[in-house]
């Protein structure tokens, strides 16, 4: 009896017990017991249930995972698992540790900081970098308007290779064919009715929304009709991003195409544009040394129209093509472009390939600088139906009138005269006032001059009708009172006081004793 309790107490001391020979954390060998220890029976129960000492995780001795199950992982962008040690096959604790703290690890979580959201409807900037995936004509075929594009971008979806779209949060992919088949690995155009076009576009279009997962966030919302729509209601920055635009345009001037090349919309008179445009536009901030010495009609034109010079990231800017920021679209400038033309008369002797330039016409079909319902305000009271750049074109035009308003406002205070006014708070920089004053030329004054007399000659014409019409409302009973009191020495003519009523109540007691 005896003998089973201390063998009961070995047995319990034994638990959690660690052999002073077992070897460090980061040795991944497994611990070896006496050979003498382990010819006992109760020695090997013991260290069957025992704590192990080896660092090996035994309960995680599981098979690796096959390459392509890893390739799956990095295509749809699940976290690699820990590397499993290559001893035990196991992933060790020193490995996670280590891993957790080096350096790479440490980068690779600040770059899952910097990832951009996947799911932003609210956000213009993601919503064109998910159309530019699209663009590639190799990839992506022109499907009906119900299909199109700018559908599958507002509901988080891009395009992954031909013909087939896929979503960045929930991860999803689909096919979209609705007049092509693959022929030996080709994509092949097929003629189709216009009922199975109209049917398979109405199925596709349906898919857009109930294609994503039942989780995810895309299915439940997406972008907003009204996200492309352009600020250019504020003078300030309209007249900054088409400083940009003509710059950027100015430095390909030998590709510009030439001013009869163009055709522009018959509302749009670039000359006018130009007249309406602030004085210092083409001279601050300093322009670069790439632009012409006088203002080059054809680059206002196209920066008026949304066109600017493209920059590839990898080579930089591309000298003979334009591109528009919001639809992406390219324009190679070289192909509407005269070849060869006479100087001295102007005709054309080689023409281009291309009979002329529309650039309102030549944005896609979704941009706000073609389509005036993407740039209408939801918020206005009155529909405006107008593209972007008439939205410019009269914001310019707005801006130009109010700059006038206050010149003309800033003039007549130089020459209003205070005697015919109200006090007026004297100018303290003097000196400013003397120069506007030598600056206006004798032409203006008189200009001005003509204005104050006509305005004299008005204003008395309306102080006359106001007293023809005063003269109306006057009886015959107040014009006698007011003659009364307007007489001097009469009694009533002078309003009385506490001092006469006192000097004239004794007098008139003393007349009545």
């Amino acid at each position: 009896m005896n003998a089973t309790k201390r063998k009961f107490n070995t047995l319990i001391q034994g638990i959690g017990a660690r052999s002073p020979e077992s070897p460090d954390l980061d040795d991944g060998q497994p611990q070896t017991h006496d050979e003498e220890t382990a010819s006992s029976p109760l020695s090997r129960f013991s260290a069957s249930i025992s704590t192990p000492v080896k660092v090996g995780m035994p309960t995680f001795d599981t098979p690796s995972p096959s390459t392509d199950l890893l390739n799956k992982r990095r295509r749809i962008g699940v976290p690699e698992m820990t590397t499993p040690n290559k001893r035990t096959g196991g992933t060790t604790i020193s490995n996670v540790v280590l891993k957790k703290w080096t350096p790479a690890a440490t980068a690779t979580q600040k770059d899952a900081w910097t990832e951009p959201p996947r799911y932003c409807p609210n956000d213009r900037d993601e919503l064109i970098k998910r159309l530019a995936t699209f663009q590639e004509l190799t990839e992506w075929t022109p499907k009906p308007d119900k299909v199109n594009e700018i559908e599958w971008a507002k509901r988080g979806w891009v395009c992954q290779g031909k013909e087939r779209v896929r979503c960045n949060l929930c991860h999803k992919e689909l096919v979209v064919k609705t007049n092509t088949r693959t022929v030996d690995g080709k994509q092949v155009p097929v003629v189709v009715g216009s009922d199975v076009e109209q049917g398979l576009a109405k199925r596709f279009a349906g898919l857009i929304i109930e294609a994503h997962e039942e989780d995810c966030l895309w299915r439940r919302h997406g972008c907003d009709d009204s996200l492309l729509r352009l600020p250019l209601a504020v003078p300030k920055t309209a007249l900054a991003s088409l400083r940009e635009r003509y710059d950027d345009l100015c430095t390909r001037q030998s590709f510009l195409p030439y001013s009869f090349n163009l055709r522009l919309p018959p509302t749009l008179d670039v000359k006018a544009v130009r007249s309406q445009l602030p004085p210092t536009f083409f001279t601050e901030p300093p322009p670069p040394s790439t632009n012409p010495s006088s203002p080059s009609d054809v680059a206002l034109a196209l920066a008026l129209t949304g066109w600017q010079g493209l920059t590839n990231p990898r080579i930089g800017a591309v000298p003979n093509t334009a591109t528009c920021t919001t639809c992406l679209r390219r324009l190679g400038l070289w192909m509407f472009k005269s070849k060869e033309v006479d100087e001295a008369t102007g005709k054309i002797i080689v023409p281009a390939p291309m009979d002329h330039l529309d650039p309102v016409r030549e944005h896609r079909f979704f941009c706000p600088w073609r389509n005036a319902t993407v740039q209408q305000n939801p918020g206005a009271k009155t529909k405006d139906n107008k593209a972007a750049w008439e939205v410019l074109a009269q914001t310019l035009k707005n801006s130009a009138y109010l700059r006038q308003e206050s010149e003309r406002s800033t003039r007549r205070h130089l020459f209003h005269r205070p005697t015919a006014s109200l006090p007026v708070t004297p100018s303290r920089n003097r000196k400013q006032d003397d120069e506007a004053q030598a600056a206006i030329t004798p032409d203006k004054l008189e200009d001005e001059e003509e204005d104050m007399a006509a305005r004299d000659a008005k204003d008395k014409e309306r102080w006359a009708k106001l007293r023809r019409v005063k003269s109306l409302f006057d009886t015959k009973g107040r014009k006698k009172l007011q003659r009364t009191l307007s007489r001097p020495g009469t009694a009533s003519s002078r309003p009385t006081t506490a001092h006469s009523r006192q000097e004239s109540t004794p007098s008139k007691l003393g007349e009545k004793a």
